[in-house]
């Protein structure tokens, strides 16, 4: 049961990592656009960029000029000739600022406070993907959700491993009530009857780690989920498998010690 709970765990935690990780990679993509007015001088656009870095949820602003932007829309179609020298149009394409914050729901939040810039005027359009930013908000339910159930399921497996131990620990004593009171009546210290019933818990919990973590390896490996580049760089199964043995080993040995004690407190042995 204790290893069942930890799989479970795992898999919230898995799927906590893998909304993170997606929300983390959706930050690094340019998905905030301010195009800026042909009016607009050097100094002024230089004070815009520096503005924009100024303000803590941004982590870097990037101009692109008006012969860039024509550059770059023409590198999407080498096939095709350019029809602005062509037909001696003059280039229509604005110049941009290209701006990455740390998360992408802070698209918003960014956009106002340019508003109320004293440069406002000098934006033409402010562009965000409003596919993205479903795509965000969908994944923060998921990553607040996930979060609040890891919760639960920590206080679950806590209070749960407590009594599943002790219960384990109350009939081992049992059967073994007979060599225990051998022990006793040929002076065994209170600490060598503990120490295999404290063994026996942590052999418990350590058998109960490494079943959870190799259902969560034939899960990993079933779902594919390590072909997500972003997953494998979040994901540290080394760091989660020592803190789970730690954690879940230090109870073992707790409810067993509670047991024990509370046998030997009835047999009026403890020291």
């Amino acid at each position: 049961m204790m290893g069942l709970i930890l799989f479970i765990f795992n898999v919230i935690i898995v799927l906590n990592i893998l909304t993170a990780s997606s929300l983390d990679a959706l930050g690094e993509k340019v998905d905030l656009i301010l195009y800026i007015s042909d009016d607009a001088s050097v100094y002024e656009i230089t004070d815009i960029i520096n503005e924009i870095e100024s303000i803590p949820v941004v982590e870097s602003a990037s101009y692109t000029s008006k012969e860039s932007a024509l550059e770059e829309f023409l590198d999407l179609y080498p096939d095709k000739s350019d029809p602005f020298t062509t037909y001696g149009i003059e280039n229509p394409l604005p110049a941009n600022i290209q701006v990455i914050t740390e998360s992408p729901d802070q698209h918003a939040m960014v956009t106002e406070y340019l508003e109320e810039t004293a440069y406002s005027e000098l934006f033409i359009n402010i562009e965000s993907s409003d596919e993205n930013q479903e795509i965000v908000s969908r994944l923060l339910s998921v990553t607040n959700f996930t979060e609040k159930l890891v919760i639960g399921v920590i206080v679950t497996f806590i209070f749960g491993s407590l009594l599943m131990i002790m219960n384990a620990i109350h009939l081992s004593i049992f059967t073994r009530k007979t060599e225990i009171q051998i022990m006793q009546l040929v002076g065994a210290k209170p600490h060598m009857i503990r120490f295999p019933f404290l063994f026996e818990g942590a052999l418990y919990s350590l058998i109960a780690v490494f079943f959870s973590f190799i259902l969560l390896i034939l899960f990993v490996e079933g779902t594919n989920l390590t072909s997500f580049s972003t997953f494998q760089e979040s994901f540290n199964p080394a760091l989660l498998f020592g803190l789970e043995l730690l954690v879940s080993i230090t109870i073992g040995i707790a409810s067993s010690y509670a047991a024990i004690n509370y046998y030997l407190k009835r047999t009026l042995v403890l020291e």
